[in-house]
């Protein structure tokens, strides 16, 4: 699909105009024109550069998408990729391409998929003739604006997301955390290569390296550098708190491997007395008398009293819980429920 925007010497806004006009709006030094192409084949883009005159590099570009951020200069134009972020699913992040030429008078912009900043933008500029009165520069720094405004909902919803997974895994630590864990460390480290090359791009643009970005324009692009700067500076704070989640994981895990075996430890000292008496009994003694049936009784009742006794001891010592030390039949009672 198609849009084309003219602003035409004496002012007039035209919507919808025909290719075959390029060539005469780009001659006029005082019209500015819009062509935004939305999922167009590789015979329509290859058209587009034909008529735009552009290099076949970066026709090559339009047709291939794949690329990163990045800028180049050329003789009549300089070319742009920008990356729009659209969603995250759980391990990948989907971004969208944006490639755009800007001429002296002119603005051409090739995406794969629906955008909704260039939508908004395009909107805005149709029912707005005023804003075409700032030029092509103008309209990239629109869209440029619109896109990179557009990254932090993105970011804030993956920043409840990280908290969120670091109350858990403190919590409810298990298999599910930790995969979840390293999605989102998978998700940071695709931002990073996003937001990096893309904040060299525009900070580039803000200094006036180039002919076809009016002095004016240069300052808004400070803009749009700023807030990619500062979306840079929290992605990389997610790498830290992903780091961090990853490190209370493990030491939570840690934990609880500890407090079971401090419990294991306790059940074996508890029964070890247990099989020092069933031993020593149970062997067959010819000269000492132990066939005396009172004898009996007095084993069985240490056999009985000496676990309930640890067992005691252990809890009034905090060896059988984490939190608290068990003073109590209540507690000890209450513990023995929770464990069943």
């Amino acid at each position: 699909m198609l849009r084309i925007l003219v602003r035409h010497g004496d002012g007039g806004v035209e919507k919808g105009a025909d290719l075959g006009s390029v060539a005469e709006v780009l001659q006029d030094p005082r019209a500015t024109l819009w062509v935004d192409a939305e999922g167009e084949p590789p015979e329509a883009l290859e058209t587009l550069g034909t008529r735009f005159e552009l290099h076949p590099v970066t026709v090559e570009d339009f047709v291939h998408q794949d690329q990163r951020p990045k800028i180049e200069e050329f003789d009549r134009y300089i070319f742009l990729v920008i990356h729009a972020l659209r969603a995250i699913r759980r391990d990948e992040l989907e971004t969208d391409e944006l490639h755009v030429a800007l001429m002296a008078n002119a603005l051409l912009t090739v995406h794969e998929r629906p955008l909704d900043a260039a939508q908004r933008v395009f909107d805005r500029c149709a029912t707005d003739p005023r804003v075409l009165q700032n030029g092509a520069s103008f309209l990239l720094y629109l869209l440029s604006d619109a896109v990179v405004d557009g990254y932090f909902p993105v970011l804030d919803s993956l920043g409840d997301e990280i908290d969120a997974l670091e109350d858990a895994v403190v919590e409810t630590p298990g298999p599910a955390r930790m995969r979840r864990i390293f999605e989102v460390k998978r998700v940071v480290v695709h931002l990073r290569k996003v937001v990096s090359p893309q904040r060299e791009v525009y900070n580039a643009v803000s200094r006036r390296d180039y002919p076809f970005i009016d002095a004016h324009t240069a300052v808004y692009f400070r803009d749009v550098h700023d807030h990619l700067v500062r979306a840079f500076e929290v992605i990389d704070s997610y790498r830290d708190l992903v780091a961090n989640t990853l490190e209370a994981y493990l030491a939570s895990i840690s934990n609880r491997l500890g407090q079971v075996m401090k419990q294991l430890t306790v059940i074996a000292t508890i029964f070890m007395p247990l099989s020092f008496l069933t031993g020593f009994f149970g062997m067959n003694f010819a000269a000492i008398p132990f066939d005396r049936p009172w004898l009996l009784g007095i084993v069985l009742a240490m056999m009985v009293g000496l676990p309930v006794t640890m067992l005691l001891l252990f809890a009034r010592s905090g060896w059988l819980t984490d939190d608290q030390r068990i003073t109590s039949w209540a507690r000890l009672r209450a513990w023995l429920r929770r464990r069943r």
